[in-house]
């Protein structure tokens, strides 16, 4: 029997003081609908080691017989035959005629169906609800791909000023949230997450954090001091696979996509009971290999090439300051993506007595898709009306729920 022919895939993993490893074995998906390439091809399954050479009928007209023994004449009249209505390409591989047909990129291979991308900007002052905080913030998600493979990110960040209380003194808080996601084969995971939460408060403690996840799975945190710089974060894992069963020709091909990348965090800042700087700087990248699996026996069959589904950095800065009388903000985002390269092909080849087929099938074929925006960059100022004027007209120094 044909073995599976499967790429070995080598990763160097960093280790890194305090960064927790995940469960052992990535989780495994399988799309248990057989994707058909042609209708006259339709989704098949077979008893294991059903023998598919010399036994599956040829297209020709000519009959075809288990064992037969054809002469010269027949058989250069049935290949004619077979390259007229398949449309192939002859040629000799070890001195037997090989037909190979090609059928073509299946639609999603090149065709993406993603939705517009979703962009929330920071609203202005005027339309925002009367409340003892005051907050900007942005956020966008965008998608690429389809459900055969695909990738994405998610940038989340926003500034908080809250006024005091009787019970609870003001604080300036930022966050910055990014997130990597992938699809292969109908599932789509989060496969890396970098989230920084920063808070000061007047006679309180700061407790701010950086967290890092894959897949879902907490790895790495750390809490931030007043002026804080962590060592940034570089680790590299397989996410997790998927399978799904193709028809190349009459040949049922189980292929597993396993999805390996990396996870990075960056992260700087300051904070302090009157000012919040973040400067955060999420990321992953993955990719795509592939390995091909049948349970009948034919000549042969694999998958070839490979795919750059997405690498991403997205740096984010949040900033606020309160010194007294205003709160002084800022926003920006940037984000850098590399996303969907590279070509998967699978084939599938059988023996019909005295020549063979080979029928070939492109999954995936991107050109690659490369950005490099600034998509945010914006700052302001609230007076909060706290302030005594120069005449010494106008409110009080301090409102009486300031601290």
């Amino acid at each position: 029997m044909t073995r599976p022919m499967l790429k070995a895939v080598w990763m160097m993993t960093v280790v890194v003081p305090g960064l927790a490893l995940a469960d052992d074995a990535p989780p495994h998906y399988t799309d248990p609908n057989t994707y058909q390439v042609e209708v006259m091809y339709p989704p098949a399954s077979y008893a294991t080691g059903y023998v598919m050479n010399d036994r599956l009928p040829w297209e020709s007209s000519y009959p075809f017989v288990v064992g037969g023994i054809y002469t010269s004449a027949d058989q250069t009249a049935i290949l004619s035959e077979e390259v007229d209505v398949t449309g192939g390409i002859l040629s000799t591989e070890a001195g037997t005629p090989l037909l190979t047909i090609n059928q073509g990129n299946i639609p999603e291979a090149v065709r993406p169906n993603v939705p517009p991308p979703v962009e929330h900007f920071p609203s202005p002052d005027s339309m925002q609800v009367q409340t003892p905080s005051y907050n900007k913030s942005y956020s966008r998600t965008q998608s690429f791909g389809n459900n055969i493979f695909g990738g994405g990110y998610s940038i989340d960040t926003a500034v908080t000023a809250t006024d005091g209380t009787l019970a609870e003194a003001k604080k300036v808080e930022a966050f910055a949230d990014g997130k990597v996601f992938g699809t292969a084969f109908n599932t789509q995971k989060e496969l890396v997450r970098g989230r920084v939460d920063i808070k000061g408060q007047a006679s309180g403690t700061n407790t701010s954090k950086a967290t890092l996840y894959a897949v879902g799975q907490q790895i790495w945190s750390s809490n931030l001091t007043a002026t804080f710089a962590p060592t940034p974060i570089d680790w590299s894992r397989t996410f997790f696979s998927a399978s799904k069963t193709f028809m190349v020709g009459p040949v049922p091909i189980t292929v597993k996509a396993s999805l390996a990348g990396g996870v990075k965090l960056k992260v700087l800042g300051e904070i302090n009971p009157t000012f919040a700087r973040l400067t955060a700087e999420p990321g992953g990248f993955s990719n795509v290999t592939a390995s091909a699996s049948v349970n009948i026996i034919i000549a042969s069959f694999g998958v070839e090439g490979n795919l750059t589904l997405i690498n991403a950095k997205m740096p984010s800065l949040g900033q606020l300051s309160w010194p007294l009388c205003t709160v002084n903000w800022e926003l920006s985002s940037k984000l850098n993506l590399n996303t969907l390269s590279g070509t998967l092909n699978l084939f599938a080849k059988i023996k019909f007595l005295f020549f063979s087929k080979k029928w070939t099938v492109t999954i995936a074929r991107w050109s690659g898709l490369t950005y490099d925006w600034t998509l945010l960059g914006v700052n302001g100022t609230k007076d909060l009306g706290i302030c005594t004027s120069v005449d010494g007209a106008g409110p009080p120094l301090l409102s009486a729920s300031a601290n």
